[in-house]
This record gives C-alpha cells, sequence and structure tokens, in this order.
C-alpha cells in the first residue's frame, strides 16, 4: 500500500490501501470462481505491479529529476 502511494506521501498510503482492498473484493467475487479461489493472496501485487508499471513515483509521489 506504501509503495502504491508514494513513500513521501500519508494520503497516497491511504488511497492505495482502499484502491488494493477494493480491487481484492472485486476481483475476488468477479475472477474467484473463474480462477478457483485464492484469488486475494496474489492479486495486491498484481495491483501493484500493473500500477507502478505506469506511475513508478507512486499515486502522491514527487517525480524526482536528477541532472548529470
Amino acid at each position: 500500500m506504501l509503495i502504491l502511494g508514494g513513500f513521501t506521501s500519508i494520503p497516497g498510503a491511504i488511497v492505495g490501501g482502499l484502491i488494493i482492498g477494493i480491487g481484492e473484493k472485486i476481483g475476488e467475487f468477479y475472477w474467484g470462481p473463474a480462477l478457483g479461489g485464492g484469488i486475494e493472496t496474489w492479486l495486491a501485487y498484481f495491483i501493484a505491479l500493473a500500477f507502478l508499471l505506469f506511475r513508478p513515483q507512486g499515486l502522491f509521489g514527487e517525480k524526482i529529476i536528477e541532472r548529470i
């Protein structure tokens, strides 16, 4: 949850936790029976991985630009 929200943002961690929690319950309800159950054990990792592919600094994290 902290990774999803951004390490420097408390509201980001709260929103990230809500995204993961709601995503797990929706995934368990819709895709759980089709995949044989047990989806809640790995879906949080999948959500975090998919989210961080598009926004690696987190939901409310600051984008750090380093110049060499």
